[in-house]
């Protein structure tokens, strides 16, 4: 389909001609519609249903806003504006599954800090001086 897309587009690439020529894009249009199509074929290939699918769709705008523009011979209005419609209809965007990440609370923390989660035992509160309970009142005086 986007080989259709892109054949559409680039036959039809020219400039001036006689008469009996076949209808034909300009140029710059035929250049962008072929460039288009082939960035859906890249991301296809490479698995990019979701970029394949934006870019699907882009192309579709382009052809449309190129027909309302007296840009496509009226020949080639109908089989270029479907075809585009029809590959941008054909790509289901598959989102990936997420992937691991930080728990729920997005801070890497969690609630839950006992034994095996993440807490190292005596490193917040090792027992000292500093730590007895009523430390500054030991002596009797203020520290």
């Amino acid at each position: 389909m986007i080989l259709a897309v892109a054949v559409v587009a680039a036959s039809g690439c020219g400039g001036g001609g006689s008469a009996d020529s076949p209808p034909q894009l300009p140029h710059a249009l035929g250049a962008q519609l072929a460039a288009q199509a082939d960035a859906v074929e890249a991301s296809l290939a490479r698995g990019d249903d979701c970029g394949a699918a934006a870019q699907a769709e882009q192309l579709r705008r382009m052809v449309g806003q190129a027909v309302s523009a007296d840009q496509v011979p009226v020949r080639l209005r109908a089989a270029l504006s479907r075809s585009t419609a029809s590959l941008a209809g054909e790509i289901t965007c598959t989102p990936a599954p997420p992937t691991a990440g930080p728990p729920a609370d997005g801070n890497g923390q969690g609630e839950d800090r006992g034994p095996g989660k993440d807490h190292k035992p005596g490193k917040h509160h090792r027992p000292g001086k500093d730590h007895r309970p009523g430390h500054d009142h030991e002596s009797g005086g203020e520290d």
